[in-house]
């Protein structure tokens, strides 16, 4: 491969920016609602697990050599009234597979009687689950510890993928025994955080920053939009601390009503400052995504005959200039615009067609020797 020079020209650029009346100046940053960026701690997915059997296929379970399924056979028809004396009775039994069964339960919690999808996987050596039908099964917490039944699941399987037979789903195929109601509001002594500002008895919700939004910037700026808005109706001088980058706390009123006070603080109109700057990689699926301005520093960089130089700004404000062959020269900044920046070099590779592969091992390295000004995250 003939070796490509890729040259980023730094220059200075002096911008004089005039705010119109009544016209916001920090064009950086977006409006939202304090909901969108964020999530009431205690609202999440709860899981129900369970072991089951699926009856009904076509000679494509687990057969009588796989001997955990036998026995839960015998089992099941013992409680059947319908007692097998030794697995020897069992033999040939080829449709009936072992599953693990599943429920993922809505972030807002269930009642007593509401009916959830339940996701199927074949356990032993069963080849498909086709055309089966989920036995009867008992569902518990994941954490064993906990032994309530909070539902029952059966009926027949969809298989979720032809393509692997061996995994399938129930819609609405379990029914709720007992309630999982979520709290979202706890006592000041039930809290995990140390501070003055925290009374014992006083009632405290935690807004939580999705992962993305998870900042000292946008937490201060939560609080102290909350702050500005419900300290009056609170009769207090602080409504809400930031404990960290990811965790708001905030005071709830005894003559408030939580709905009312969530929904108030939900609805907030919130300044979002600018993200920090950020390159996620996705290997799987060849993605890269820049959020924030990226800059880079003075580098050179060489990856399978590509070579990627960084120019420092020269003397004259300029960057010195680059020796290379016809073709294989692409300007970076041929404007003078000013600024290296990773936007403008994966512009230039891709111009060149250089393949996703080299692009990642070029900024992984770029990053590595501590030239990429930005935080570096790869996704699976």
């Amino acid at each position: 491969m003939k070796e490509v020079t890729v040259t980023l020209r730094r220059t200075i650029l002096l911008l004089v920016i005039f705010a119109l009346p009544g016209v916001c100046a920090r064009a950086a940053e977006v409006t939202c609602r304090i909901g969108d960026v964020t999530h009431l701690k205690g609202q999440r997915i709860n899981r129900l697990i369970g072991m089951g059997l699926v009856a009904g296929l076509n000679g494509t379970g687990d057969g009588d050599e796989y001997a955990p399924t036998m026995r839960a056979l015998a089992e099941g028809l013992k409680h059947l009234a319908v007692p097998i004396v030794s697995l020897d009775e069992l033999q040939d039994t080829r449709n009936v597979a072992l599953v693990l069964v599943e429920v993922a339960l809505p972030e807002n919690g269930v009642r007593e009687g509401d009916r959830v999808d339940v996701q199927v996987s074949a356990f032993g050596a069963a080849k498909s689950l086709a055309g089966g039908r989920l036995l009867p099964t008992p569902l518990v917490h994941h954490d064993m510890s906990v032994g309530t039944v909070f539902a029952f699941a059966g009926g027949p399987l969809q298989l979720v993928n032809p393509t692997i037979p061996t995994r399938a789903s129930v819609p609405g195929g379990a029914v709720m025994e007992e309630d999982v109601l979520l709290g979202y509001i706890a006592r000041g002594r039930e809290l995990p955080y140390t501070s003055d500002w925290i009374q014992p008895s006083a009632r405290y919700i935690t807004f939580v920053l999705n992962d993305e939004h998870a900042t000292w910037a946008l937490a201060h700026e939560i609080a102290a939009t909350i702050d500005s808005e419900l300290s009056l109706a609170a009769d207090v001088d602080h409504v809400a601390l930031a404990v960290d980058p990811k965790n708001v706390l905030i005071f709830v009123p005894e003559e408030q009503t939580p709905a009312s006070w969530i929904r108030d603080i939900e609805t907030l109109m919130l300044l979002v400052p600018e993200n920090e700057a950020r390159v996620v990689i996705n290997r799987h699926t060849g993605t890269i995504v820049v959020s924030g301005n990226v800059n880079i520093s003075p580098v050179v960089v060489s990856q399978k005959g590509l070579t990627v130089t960084i120019l420092p700004v020269g003397a004259d404000g300029a960057a010195d200039e680059v020796v290379a062959g016809p073709q294989t020269f692409v300007g970076i900044d041929p404007s003078r615009a000013g600024g290296s920046t990773v936007n403008d070099l994966l512009a230039a590779l891709n111009r060149l067609n250089v393949n996703v592969e080299d692009r990642i091992a070029i900024l992984t390295e770029i990053h590595r020797l501590g030239k990429l000004h930005a935080k570096l995250l790869y996704e699976d």
